[in-house]
């Protein structure tokens, strides 16, 4: 739907990154299955199998009961399932662990964030220039908090160190940072000690740190290559610490168009489900 010129009730909306791209391409011919395209700008075209990887999934059996409502926050087994995941793969032998009472689930990652920004309160939120393009539309339309650029450069390596994270939260008194690591669009990733020092130096400040990790599996260097990277791995106590993780089945399991599942990871609240 178009809104009429004359009608002021709705905004112009611009279109930025893929869905521009993808519009312009649509106007020159572009579909899906069109043997002379291929959808490069959204990590397509998919490549089927993969040497070494599970086996994918073609179709899902569903419950009758599954056609009704479901809860908000998604049902228990998915939330259980995402805590244990979280878990088994960063906080192995750590006394402090996730249950399902910390993990939200959303329709995508796209959801889970715009309802982590409509939950903020009157603060300042920083986040990076550049970062991901949908940032600056969603962080516009929410009126509570006050969004703050924090600018990398190219001169800098495209990161934040941890020595400037503080001085930036203390500067510009943020109550909460939204980042994306790996980021997205530089690539840069922040791990090991400078990961824990992010987590550490936002607990001491109480300052939230709101931590993107679609790109979590994307990491292809060091002696470990295909390693996973997460915040969670230097939470020390997980309904304390404020930080929350934000994931989906989107880019780090290869279902893009799965519009279903994305999470959120944080601490839990006496209100919680």
């Amino acid at each position: 739907m178009t809104p009429s010129s004359n009608n002021s009730s709705f905004r112009a909306v611009p279109r930025t990154g893929v869905i521009y791209v993808m519009a312009e391409a649509a106007a020159r011919g572009f579909a899906y299955g069109h043997p002379d395209w291929a959808n490069l700008g959204q990590g397509a075209p998919e490549t089927g199998p993969l040497p070494g990887a599970a086996p994918r999934v073609h179709s899902i059996t569903l419950d009758d009961r599954a056609h009704e409502y479901g809860p908000v926050g998604g049902t228990m087994a998915m939330r259980e399932a995402v805590a244990a995941l979280y878990n088994r793969r960063y906080r192995r032998g750590m006394g402090s662990q996730y249950s399902a009472e910390n993990v939200a689930i959303a329709g995508g990652g796209r959801t889970a964030l715009t309802r982590l920004a409509a939950a903020l309160g009157e603060i300042h939120l920083g986040h990076l220039l550049p970062d991901y393009t949908a940032y600056e539309e969603l962080l516009e339309v929410f009126k509570a908090f006050v969004p703050i650029p924090i600018l990398v450069r190219p001169e800098e390596g495209w990161w934040l160190s941890p020595r400037r994270l503080r001085e930036t939260i203390v500067g510009s008194g943020l109550g909460a940072v939204l980042l994306s690591n790996p980021c997205n669009p530089t690539g840069q990733l922040v791990e090991g000690g400078d990961l824990r020092a992010w987590v550490e130096t936002c607990t001491h400040l109480g300052c939230a740190l709101i931590l993107d990790e679609f790109y979590a599996h994307y990491v292809y260097e060091g002696e470990e290559a295909g390693r996973t990277v997460s915040a969670a791995c230097y939470v020390e106590d997980v309904d304390r610490d404020p930080v929350v993780l934000v994931d989906s089945l989107t880019k780090n399991w290869r279902y893009p168009g799965w519009r279903l599942k994305g999470w959120t990871v944080g601490p839990r609240t006496s209100s919680s489900g």
